[in-house]
């Protein structure tokens, strides 16, 4: 067998030949497609930009602090929970004005805060919650003074609902690529649609978070029907203790951990249920309770004024009682 025939090249670029002119001329077109095609992208882009700063603002809350916040509608403005706890009052300034503004609440636990602002923004539209994916870009946009700011990034990583540090659950987890301008923070995070996604929060170890829209919208509606943000009160104080090898076997805790009822208030929901001191709470609305925030967690699921299920294990055996939650200062 003799060798193998080699492959034939066109002729790509000889000056002079039918080929340099017919590729020159296919790189021409290309290159004006190319170029057409960015143009396009880049005007698309700048058109979202300029939607999105419609439902931004600007949050001063004296001193040189400023951050952003987003329109919901066009007299609520929410705003992330941390930058703006412990401020008297705030200033939400809009492409032309600076607002009054009062603060209704602060919910830690999420990182959500929300304002009573006349902005007389449209409001935004929230994006389907499975929609959006990792990888994919967004617009974060908020304002500076009068100007809006924006950040293009990316969808790092989307996950399961989780419970922050403090206790509150998120209904997804949303991290961005890192790198939050300190004036961003309180910002929309917007979809290629223009509609929200979440709210940009700078987290732990330097982590950009976004707080999901739906979380968002919960802590809204909550606040807008009682015109700040209930309490649940139950009135009790826990100290985690673990319970010995026997003890758990008894009580089929798939853990050690577990809470003691150390004080219980007067004239309190748990004291009108019998809760005393040294009881052990073993679930609420039969969610296990191994620490003080499950307790929390578990009541801020239960409506103001409903009934709910405790069991404890008091002397020895368990005891089912029921306890009616209701708001502290309330009868």
């Amino acid at each position: 067998m003799g060798p193998a025939a080699c492959p034939t090249l066109p002729n790509w670029g000889v000056p002079g030949t039918h080929h340099s002119i017919h590729y020159g001329s296919l790189i021409i077109q290309l290159g004006v497609i190319v170029n057409s095609s960015l143009a396009e992208w880049a005007a698309a882009r700048r058109a979202l930009a300029e939607q999105a700063a419609l439902n931004v603002v600007g949050i001063d809350r004296g001193r040189g602090v400023r951050f952003s916040g987003i329109a919901w509608d066009s007299e609520t403005v929410v705003t992330a929970a941390e930058v703006l706890h412990g401020a008297d009052s705030v200033t939400v300034r809009t492409a032309n004005d600076a607002v009054p503004a009062e603060i209704l609440a602060c919910d830690l636990s999420v990182d959500v805060a929300v304002v009573r602002a006349k902005t007389g923004a449209p409001g935004v539209s929230t994006a389907n919650p499975t929609a959006l994916l990792p990888g994919d870009d967004v617009l974060v946009a908020g304002r500076g003074d009068a100007a809006p700011a924006v950040l293009w990034t990316n969808v790092a990583q989307i996950g399961a609902a989780w419970r922050s540090r403090a206790g509150g659950e998120l209904d997804r987890l949303i991290r961005l690529s890192p790198g939050l301008h300190p004036t961003l923070e309180g910002g929309g995070v917007f979809d290629y649609d223009g509609r929200l996604c979440a709210m940009a929060v700078r987290g732990p170890r330097h982590q950009t978070l976004g707080v999901p829209s739906e979380t968002i919208e919960r802590v809204v509606s909550t606040v807008l029907k009682h015109g700040h943000l209930p309490q649940p009160y139950l009135g009790v104080r826990l100290q985690p203790v673990r319970l010995d090898e026997s003890l758990q076997q008894q009580l089929s805790r798939p853990d050690a951990d577990a809470a003691i009822v150390i004080a219980v208030e007067r004239d309190s929901p748990a004291s009108a249920a019998g809760l005393l001191f040294g009881d052990l709470i073993l679930s609420v609305a039969q969610q296990p309770i191994e620490n003080a925030i499950d307790l929390k967690i578990a009541v801020n699921r239960v409506a103001l004024g409903s009934p709910v299920g405790i069991q404890v294990y008091r002397a020895g055996a368990r005891l089912d009682t029921t306890v009616v939650v209701r708001e502290r200062g309330s009868r």
